[in-house]
């Protein structure tokens, strides 16, 4: 396959866009943020990297804690908006819905389906970013959206949860169909004779 370079782009697509929870000021304030991911399950591990300057990244340093909310497409334009306004100027709180969380200075987004507790591990620098790496303390989650299978929970198919997705071209997108089952799908993977 031939390619072609286009720069220093972290073209890792498509992307989870959440709403990052903390209370500013003894407020409920979210920020839009696509910069998130897992580092690991065991222990859980979460990152997500705010512009140091953010509303919602002083109210994370002050309480070393916040959530990770999962809206859904018919979110899309208030997510967006919480993009472009910050909570020094526009009060959140009274545009979504919150309920304190089991931590402390933690809100959680009441219409979001998911919603993840964090304490912060770690906090990394890296030029006008702010990087947490945290611990997930304790994960919300609709319970229409949670099964049993085998007498553990379960969480349903990310197509029921309908999140929004973001790639680097400027589009929200939704999720697709289901294309493969981890540690199943590789099973029948047969190997090209390299010969």
């Amino acid at each position: 396959m031939r390619k072609t370079k286009i720069g220093a782009v972290p073209y890792v697509a498509p992307i989870p866009i959440v709403l990052v929870g903390a209370d500013v000021d003894g407020r409920p304030n979210f920020a839009t943020v696509g910069d998130c991911a897992v580092l690991g399950i065991r222990p859980p591990l979460v990152v997500v990297s705010l512009s140091a300057t953010h509303h919602t990244t002083r109210g994370v340093l002050a309480h070393r804690a916040f959530s990770i909310n999962v809206p859904t497409e018919s979110m899309v334009a208030l997510v967006d908006h919480f993009g472009v306004v910050s909570g020094r100027d526009v009060d959140k709180a009274l545009l979504l819905p919150s309920e304190p969380g089991e931590v402390e200075g933690v809100p959680l987004a009441a219409d979001c389906p998911i919603s993840i507790e964090c304490r912060v591990r770690s906090v990394v620098d890296v030029e006008h970013r702010r990087i947490f790496i945290a611990n997930v303390v304790q994960t919300h989650v609709a319970s229409n959206l949670v099964r049993e299978d085998g007498g553990r929970l379960c969480v349903a198919p990310l197509a029921e949860i309908h999140p929004i997705l973001y790639a680097l071209d400027g589009g929200y997108y939704g999720v697709g169909a289901k294309i493969g089952t981890s540690h199943e799908s590789g099973r029948s993977f047969i190997p090209a004779d390299p010969r």
